[in-house]
């Protein structure tokens, strides 16, 4: 008998996960001319446009840290939002046909999902602070622990966002044509290309209920010991992020048979 035919809970659950991932990986990347070189083109596209936009403009935008590195630092974790937020509504209609084999669940192609659009939201936030370094574009780095920190509870504000659109995109298929809706406005509103104290105060109160503007400006401050994002509040980070997981987390418990029946 094959030594490794009796497999416990864990290693199945890993190998439909790493199977999910080259299967993701694959129709991602695999259907672009530029294949992987995308992860790193499209923030270093997003960065270009900006730069030039706002280097047009003469404008800096905070005193110490080049513009690129500025844009990179709010591009990055937004881009990743974005795609887990928009591929969660479609999850499981791309992976229908998987869901006949016993082992594989919902759960497992949304959680397959965030788990990739992280990895490259982290290799292409790193890979472009060193190309960028290479080319003398820096800032004094401030604190790895914080970024460690955020960066966990990013990951499950993420998974709690797709799993809750997971439900919403297979209950409501129109949804999948409001999912860009509801991101555009975001880009604006979330410290992509501002600081929040370049807004004037009277509207923070409007702005700060926003997680993804916390996780952005603590993401700066995490990067570049010359920011200081005063009114990043990591306890409200923390706090709707565990909210939004665990919200994700009970609105798939009860209705994941339905995902699975539902044609």
């Amino acid at each position: 008998m094959h030594p490794n035919i009796h497999r416990n809970p864990w290693q199945i659950q890993r190998d439909v996960i790493r199977a999910l991932l080259i299967r993701e990986m694959k129709t991602r990347f695999g259907k672009w001319r530029l294949g992987y070189a995308w992860v790193l083109l499209e923030p270093a596209m997003h960065i270009m446009l900006l730069a030039a936009l706002f280097s047009f403009m003469g404008r800096e935008f905070y005193p110490g840290i080049p513009t690129m590195l500025f844009m990179l630092a709010g591009i990055a974790p937004f881009i990743c939002f974005s795609n887990a937020f928009g591929k969660g509504v479609a999850a499981v209609e791309s992976n229908r046909g998987l869901f006949n084999y016993r082992q594989l669940r919902p759960f497992d192609a949304v959680l397959t999902r965030v788990l990739l659009e992280f990895a490259v939201y982290l290799f292409s936030l790193v890979a472009l602070l060193v190309i960028l370094a290479w080319f003398g574009v820096t800032a004094r780095f401030n604190d790895f622990l914080l970024l460690v920190g955020i960066n966990l509870l990013f990951f499950c504000f993420c998974l709690g966002i797709s799993l809750t659109m997971c439900v919403v995109g297979t209950k409501f298929p129109e949804a999948a044509k409001f999912a860009p809706m509801i991101v555009r406005p975001l880009y604006f509103i979330s410290g992509v290309f501002f600081s929040l104290e370049q807004v004037p105060q009277e509207y923070h109160v409007y702005l700060a209920w926003n997680p993804l503007l916390h996780m952005i400006e603590l993401t700066r401050e995490g990067l570049f010991a010359s920011y200081h994002g005063m009114f990043a509040d990591l306890p409200y980070l923390a706090t709707s992020s565990l909210v939004m997981l665990a919200f994700g987390l009970l609105v798939y418990r009860s209705q994941w048979r339905d995902l699975v029946r539902s044609q």
